[in-house]
């Protein structure tokens, strides 16, 4: 008798497995499924974004066919289509009509982030970016708000722009070989001085290897498609440590990224016990820790999410910048042509130049356009069920915005895959000539609703200040080698991972003057009185061991 009812008990949970795993009525559009897998057979595994094409927009890739799963076209297919990730729903937009109706204007059941075992494991359930939408994010999104102003961001221009001529100065002092590392060191150095207080004036500091290690093994962790689908599959987390990966891939990002995140929280309580305070933002955290209800261990993720967010995107975007200059010299020789007849030969570009600089605002548009640094964002989810143009979008269901696919739409931009900044002189947007805009917005890199990034208004600084600096003091060339063989230089050459970033590109970097050049030595030996207040504090960080380095 128990082993018919065990049978009929195993039978009803396959069925229900299967259910699961189909297609069900009402849902939008998407590639047939596979019983009890969905569409975990196509799930990519590296450079989804590329996979989340539709069809229209795929062809256009040529030499990346390799990549792109063939899914069914149609007119709404081209707007957002669906792929069962085992029995969870996910939803691809790419189309910036949808990102507005369905995730700015809905963003009030479009607000929260998928269930997540790696998040979880690693941030404590407190990371203010990945974390789910409860009372405890709520109170760090009111903390972020207050602090990350506009208003706020005038406050700190002076380290942004201190750090910003560092870059030039260690530019010029190196080979093209070491611009990656020194775009890595300005990154990390000019969040870390705003959020934390605390600069790195080598890339060698301690601190800087921590973040990067720590950086490092969370992108390793938060690769779409880098591990089992162990929050479709919740029966994974049943699977031993010693042979499940992943498990300890999330211990070890927890233990990497704690340790740096309340290191540094560690040195601004100190500075400010010692009544050495530098305005940073988690000063500010602090003193009104009780007004915000924000515990240490969420005042310490916070800063974490934070610098993450800005230590990354920043080199990341000017390394891409840099690589397009190199591959498009008409783009950098009329860039270099705006700045010297605004700018001139006798000073540095200040903040406020950039709104007389159209063609170097074209070309940071054009940068997100052809490059974005997270094609694919952060996932959302839904927060209740919700109606879409006649399609029923369920309770939890996971919804990318692929910004790739949003950004390289042969429908709405004239030769998506050249990089050509003159159609945002055209257009505001950088559309086609009869598109559509009303919906558009040029800040979807920076995420979408009641989840946008708010640190954009610190980033758009950061990212301004360098445009006009790097082609101001600099010409950009393939390195001699790469020259005297006559390639072609690859724009195609970036690193697996999370982030859309370069594999680090031999180049040759000129000064374009001796003016130039004193120019910068002399900014440079200014702001070493501004550099003192954000270099003290102990440097002293336990470093990995072997047993942690092995993972990584």
């Amino acid at each position: 008798m128990w082993i018919q009812a065990l049978g009929l008990l195993l039978a009803w949970v396959l069925f229900k497995l299967y259910r699961a795993t189909c297609r069900a009525p009402l849902l939008p559009p998407g590639p047939p499924t596979i019983p009890f897998l969905g569409n975990l057979n196509i799930f990519p595994k590296e450079f989804a974004f590329f996979k989340y094409l539709p069809v229209q927009t795929a062809a256009r890739f040529n030499s990346l066919t390799k990549f792109v799963v063939g899914l069914p076209n149609g007119p709404k297919t081209a707007l957002y289509f669906k792929l069962k990730i085992g029995p969870d729903n996910a939803i691809v937009v790419s189309s910036m009509k949808v990102v507005k109706e369905l995730m700015d204007q809905q963003s009030n059941i479009t607000c929260d982030r998928p269930k997540s075992y790696m998040a979880d494991v690693v941030h404590e359930e407190s990371n203010a970016a990945l974390m789910r939408y409860n009372d405890a994010w709520r109170r760090l999104r009111k903390t972020m708000h207050a602090i990350l102003t506009p208003a706020g961001t005038m406050e700190h221009l002076p380290i942004q722009e201190a750090e910003a001529t560092q870059l030039m100065y260690d530019i010029l002092h190196s080979s093209g070989n070491d611009l990656c590392t020194h775009l890595r060191r300005y990154s990390t150095s000019v969040i870390s001085s705003v959020v934390f207080g605390k600069r790195f004036p080598r890339g060698d500091c301690p601190e800087m290897d921590a973040i990067f290690e720590s950086l490092e093994v969370l992108e390793a962790v938060f690769e779409v498609g880098a591990h089992p689908p162990v929050d479709q599959l919740p029966f994974l987390n049943y699977i031993p440590d010693r042979w499940a990966r992943w498990k300890r891939l999330a211990k070890l990002g927890h233990q990497v990224a704690g340790r740096i995140y309340f290191h540094l929280l560690g040195l601004v309580e100190e500075q400010i016990r010692s009544g050495r305070e530098n305005g940073c933002y988690i000063e500010t955290v602090i003193k009104k820790q009780e007004e915000y209800g924000l515990s240490r261990k969420l005042v310490g993720y916070l800063g974490g999410a934070l610098l993450d967010g800005g230590a990354h995107t920043t080199s990341a975007f000017l390394l891409s910048m840099v690589l397009c200059l190199i591959a498009f010299p008409e783009v950098q020789k009329k860039a270099h042509e705006e700045i010297d007849r605004v700018i001139g030969q006798d000073r540095a570009p200040r903040l406020e130049d950039i709104a007389s600089l159209p063609y170097c605002q074209a070309l940071l548009n054009e940068t997100h356009r052809f490059r974005p640094v997270a094609p694919l964002g952060i996932p959302h989810a839904m927060l209740t069920d919700g109606l879409y143009r006649g399609y029923v979008l369920p309770k939890g269901s996971i919804v990318f915005i692929n910004a790739w696919g949003i950004y390289h739409d042969p429908d709405v931009y004239e030769d998506p895959e050249t990089f050509n900044p003159d159609r945002y002189l055209q257009n505001e947007f950088g559309a086609k000539p009869g598109v559509d805009t009303s919906h558009f917005r040029n800040n979807i890199v920076f995420g979408s609703g009641r989840r946008i990034c708010p640190g954009q208004h610190l980033a758009n600084t950061s990212l301004a200040l360098n445009v006009m600096n790097l082609l101001w003091a600099f010409e950009f060339s393939p390195d001699e080698m790469i020259q005297k063989k006559g390639t072609k230089f690859d724009i195609w050459n970036y690193r697996k991972g999370g982030f859309y970033v370069p594999a680090p590109f031999p180049c040759s970097i000129k000064p374009r003057s001796a003016a130039k050049v004193s120019i910068i030595e002399e900014q440079f030996s200014s702001a070493s009185s501004l550099f003192e207040k954000f270099e003290s504090g102990d440097s002293e960080i336990k470093d990995l061991d072997d047993h942690e380095r092995m993972w990584m």
